[in-house]
């Protein structure tokens, strides 16, 4: 049997009937003997009840006769010697009669003998007993079936469970947990396997959600690329210009693919993002000249405000978050509309004059496709991943973000992050230097 429960089945039928076997074997031996035991018994009280009853009416006359088993032999004491070791003495024992073993008992009589002979183990006294031993090794045996039967797939079933979910999950199918019951070992097994499955189905999300999120940043500088090129060729921008934007594009498209990279080497599912002081003024200005075309296209105004504010963030993740709030914002307004840009100390928001957004709907913002597939499936910008990849790199670089809405008076997006003091850079201190001591 390749089976495990038949395996289980068969050695447990197996170790129970040799148990069985044995014991009716050892059954079988003591039963005998105390058959035997006890028609040696039942013989010497017949010879004490014959020897008393010649002793009370002597009598000399020899006797051989057979009642039933028992052979009853009165004769001269000297012609029992053969079969009793000694004549003198009554006893009990076993003896060769006619070439066969015998139970005897022997008891004296006046100037006689008389010698009760039956045959070793007590002929069909046996059978009977030996008959109701076998019947109850048969009961055993059909019991130990049954019970091994059961045993066998109260085991293997749980083990069944776990082996079909295992290709349930290989094939990427929705796991059910299995129920955690039965033996220690099997529940344990079922909830080693239900935590596996857990941790394997967190890994997929993230993974899935990672691969989402990337896909979608792919096209935020493939698109500006785009736009910059046909400008420049249409003669809108100065090629100087056109090639610093589209250089820097290049770059971050760069990244984003080594990202997708590293996570095939290292199955990282989560952005990498650096610690660097950024000027958000400056995120602001690439922000809007990256989406520059695209709201010219939809008639839009797009503009930024405000003055330096430095905070600890990474320059490219935080780009990624300002376009793709400039990204919701254009979806949302209508044509003839504004999407602005403001800087604060430490924060950065990007409002719209759109429809707004409900309060209901406010606490669902950031989820992956809920405003998408609420409000913006007609729209030619935007996939709907825009917000969710928003809170995530906002939160990886130490911040946060809010939405602030009414609806029908717009929806403003605020982005907060650790402030820092602005970085020293020596050439200008020296110049301002200069500029105090020449005057």
């Amino acid at each position: 049997m390749r089976s495990l429960s038949g395996r289980l089945f068969a050695s447990t039928l197996a170790a129970l009937a040799l148990t069985l076997a044995l014991t009716i074997g050892i059954g079988a031996v003591l039963t005998r003997r105390q058959v035997d035991r006890s028609h040696a018994a039942t013989l010497s009280s017949l010879a004490d009840y014959l020897a008393a009853e010649r002793r009370a009416s002597v009598s000399y006359k020899t006797e051989n006769t057979v009642s039933g088993s028992v052979r009853v032999i009165v004769a001269p004491r000297a012609q029992l010697a053969r079969y009793v070791g000694d004549v003198n003495r009554s006893s009990d024992g076993t003896a060769t009669y006619l070439g066969e073993s015998d139970v005897y008992s022997y008891r004296t009589l006046p100037a006689r003998g008389l010698l009760l002979l039956t045959p070793s183990g007590a002929g069909a006294a046996w059978h009977p007993f030996l008959r109701d031993l076998l019947l109850a090794a048969a009961a055993g045996v059909a019991l130990a079936a049954l019970l091994s039967l059961v045993l066998a797939r109260s085991i293997g079933r749980p083990i069944r469970r776990v082996a079909e979910a295992t290709r349930g999950i290989a094939a990427a199918e929705t796991h059910t947990p299995l129920p955690e019951t039965g033996a220690v070992e099997v529940a344990e097994l079922a909830r080693a396997f239900n935590e596996m499955a857990e941790q394997l189905r967190a890994s997929r999300d993230a993974e899935r959600a990672f691969l989402l999120s990337v896909s979608h940043e792919l096209k935020t500088p493939l698109t500006a690329i785009r736009g910059w090129a046909e400008g420049l060729a249409d003669g809108a921008f100065e090629p100087a210009e056109a090639a610093r934007t589209i250089t820097l594009e290049s770059g971050r498209l760069e990244r984003l693919v080594y990202d997708l990279l590293d996570l095939a080497r290292m199955k990282r599912s989560e952005f990498s993002v650096r610690s660097e002081p950024v000027d958000l003024l400056d995120v602001a200005r690439e922000a809007v000249a990256r989406h520059e075309v695209a709201a010219q296209e939809l008639g839009i105004e797009l503009r930024e405000e405000g003055e330096q504010s430095w905070v600890e963030a990474d320059h490219d993740r935080l780009l990624q978050v300002a376009s793709n709030l400039i990204e919701n914002a254009l979806r949302e307004t209508p044509r003839g509309g504004s999407v602005v840009v403001s800087v604060r100390p430490g924060s950065l928001s990007v409002a719209d004059t759109g429809p707004g957004i409900a309060e209901a709907d406010q606490q669902h913002a950031f989820d992956r496709f809920y405003l998408y597939d609420k409000f913006g499936r007609g729209s030619a910008v935007g996939s709907g991943l825009g917000l969710a990849i928003v809170k995530q790199l906002a939160t990886a670089m130490g911040g946060d973000v809010r939405v602030d809405s009414t609806p029908g008076a717009g929806a403003t997006f605020v982005v907060e992050l650790p402030e820092r003091l602005r970085p020293q850079l020596r050439g200008v201190d020296d110049l301002e230097i200069g500029a105090v001591q020449g005057t």
